[in-house]
């Protein structure tokens, strides 16, 4: 694994993903399949194993949680330090890239996409306990806490980075940390404001 990204969604993930795939690298986003990658984390790791163990042939993963209460899923291996520390421990190269997106616009983008907000409070989401993300507030102080504590608990790691999906330095910063030209960079998955 070359690259694992440790951000939110709404925030330019699939835009990330469809990059890296015009780029010739193997990445998945969300799903394998019919199987959810957040699941298919906790099932390695939870059976002692490397929480990668599934994806041998993939190069990047662009975004692993997922979150559908209605179906008894929940899961962020993302956000998850115990995850992350596992990750680093059987890949040491892998990069750990946070996709930082002002918290204000992961928010707004959030509150637009489908139930994605009712959902977030059905759950039980690492720093979001159940039944709080109903405020804009809560939703900020969870989005600001991660971005925080990757910095702090990642900060002197070589292999973590952090980037701007606003930035327009951004494909420049991932092809170095990637060794790879990005062949296309734009925005894929636009939420259109309310």
């Amino acid at each position: 694994m070359k690259l694992f990204v440790i951000g939110f969604p709404k925030s330019g993930t699939t835009t990330l993903n469809k990059a890296l795939e015009a780029s010739g690298m193997s990445t998945l986003h969300w799903r394998q399949g019919e199987k959810f990658l957040g699941k298919m984390i906790y099932d390695a790791y939870m059976a002692g194993e490397d929480p990668l163990r599934d994806f041998a042939n993939i190069d990047c993963i662009t975004q692993a949680d997922v979150c559908l209460p209605r179906h008894k899923l929940n899961y962020w291996p993302n956000l998850d330090f115990q995850i992350i520390a596992a990750i680093r421990r059987y890949h040491p190269d892998c990069l750990l890239a946070l996709n930082y997106r002002d918290p204000v616009k992961v928010v707004s983008s959030m509150n637009r996409w489908l139930d994605m907000r009712k959902r977030f409070v059905a759950s039980d989401i690492p720093g979001l306990p159940k039944g709080f993300g109903a405020k804009d507030s809560e939703l900020l102080t969870w989005i600001e806490g991660h971005y925080d504590a990757c910095r702090r608990l990642l900060g002197s790691d070589p292999n973590f980075f952090e980037y701007d999906i606003e930035d327009p330095k951004a494909p420049q910063i991932l092809s170095e940390r990637l060794g790879v030209e990005l062949a296309w960079w734009g925005k894929a998955n636009v939420n259109e404001a309310a």
